[in-house]
């Protein structure tokens, strides 16, 4: 769920920019960076900063490519639907400190969760000209043990000018049983190595969050984006022995440009 934070602050300076300067041939591509300020993994009680590159390059034909959306293709349906297919790659969790990756030293005999190539097929509504409601699945189609998830959002602009938009997003999030276990699960060996008892959580919600997010335009080029989201594990993933801390914080900056 970090990746789709940081997924969905990309979308908001892309999508923000492209709405307002696009190429007369269509084509558009927006680069940048930021920060993030992340917690070592859902549920711990440490944080560490993340560096957040940008790229991004949607075309006329919706096909589009990202550093966080991935490759993907994006569908406009009649009175506003649409519907949205990617492949991006998902970064595991390891059992250490690490330094660009989810982790931490308190996981230590966890074993590592492994990345995975994972395609998310979304559908939505758009309304308000940056509002949406939409559902979306992640299904790994590597390392296929991590399970399957789902989310469903709602974005509502809360304020919207020449130059910036204000929104808020509420989601929330599912998983398989599989995945809540990959993700909150202590198994026998785990157990054994680790020091964690025994837990098995079941499929089904596990996470709720709620962001804010604002877009500045500086000018025709540049923008910033600035976005916080609290995130609380909820369920079966709440009660999990590997959880230091049900809450937690995202906060992130990306300066973009637009060329």
């Amino acid at each position: 769920m970090k990746s789709n934070f940081a997924f969905y602050l990309a979308s908001a300076v892309v999508g923000f920019t492209v709405s307002s300067v696009a190429f007369a041939d269509g084509y558009d591509v927006t680069v940048g960076a930021g920060i993030d300020l992340a917690p070592r993994y859902l549920g711990s009680n440490e944080y560490y900063f993340l560096p957040v590159p940008l790229l991004n390059v949607t075309t006329p034909s919706g096909v589009y490519i990202g550093t966080t959306s991935g490759v993907g293709y994006k569908l406009d349906l009649p009175h506003n639907f649409y519907i949205d297919s990617s492949l991006n790659y998902a970064v595991g969790r390891k059992d250490t400190n690490e330094t660009f990756e989810s982790g931490s030293d308190a996981l230590r005999g966890m074993g590592d969760v492994p990345n995975a190539l994972v395609a998310t097929v979304t559908a939505g509504y758009r309304f308000a000209s940056v509002g949406s409601v939409s559902v979306a699945a992640d299904v790994p189609l590597s390392n296929r043990s991590i399970g399957d998830s789902w989310r469903v959002a709602f974005e509502v602009p809360m304020l919207v000018t020449a130059s910036d938009v204000l929104t808020t997003k509420t989601a929330v999030h599912l998983g398989s049983a599989t995945y809540n276990q990959t993700q909150w699960g202590v198994n026998a060996s785990q157990s054994a190595a680790s020091g964690f008892r025994q837990y098995s959580p079941g499929g089904g919600i596990n996470a709720v969050d709620l962001g804010l997010t604002w877009v500045h335009l500086l000018n025709r080029k540049w923008s910033v984006t600035t976005s916080g989201q609290v995130t609380r594990l909820v369920g079966d993933a709440g009660g999990s022995p590997i959880v230091q801390r049900r809450v937690s914080l995202n906060v992130a900056t990306i300066v973009g440009y637009k060329f």
